[in-house]
């Protein structure tokens, strides 16, 4: 009869412990000398706009309402794209972007993140739209644009600005 092997109580203890320690050890380490990956900046440019919602045909149904309109100006397919506007309100579009195309996508689309609610159209200004699209590396990227910032500079939407041309905003980039 083979003899097995017999654990006292504070060996026990310690390959608890160790089994234990040992991961979390790993994992403090690698956190305090592993630099976060950053994600990549995508080089969209958005703009506030008013889209037509209707058959061409069909005038007495068709109306213009506000939306977000982003372009890509790059040569690459953006795929799952995302927008997010004042960092509660969210659409998407999984097809994406073509390069050099635009999407526009009404203001009515956008939800809160639980779903329960719709961006409220003329109630609330826009402050802040973050864009998010899948780039060819497989990789997500983003951009943000800080609108109310642009608007105080007078970058964007000056009030004395009687043209035509909406003008695209740039992302910020930290």
């Amino acid at each position: 009869m083979a003899a097995g092997i017999t654990l006292n109580r504070k060996t026990l203890t310690a390959l608890i412990l160790l089994s234990v320690l040992i991961p979390v050890g790993y994992g403090l380490g690698l956190a305090a000398w592993m630099k976060p990956m950053p994600e990549p900046h995508l080089d969209a440019q958005v703009r506030l706009d008013a889209t037509w919602v209707g058959a061409e045909s069909d005038a007495a149904n068709r109306r213009l309402i506000p939306s977000v309109t982003v372009k890509n100006p790059t040569d690459q397919l953006w795929k799952n794209l995302t927008i997010g506007l004042n960092e509660q309100f969210y659409a998407s579009e999984p097809k994406g972007i073509s390069p050099g195309g635009t999407l526009s996508i009404p203001l009515e689309a956008f939800v809160a993140r639980n779903g329960s609610v719709k961006f409220p159209v003329g109630n609330r200004p826009i402050k802040h739209v973050i864009v998010f699209a899948q780039i060819p590396s497989g990789a997500r990227a983003v951009a943000e644009f800080d609108l109310l910032r642009r608007q105080q500079e007078g970058i964007i939407g000056k009030p004395d600005d009687q043209s035509d041309v909406i003008p695209w905003a740039s992302p910020v980039h930290p």
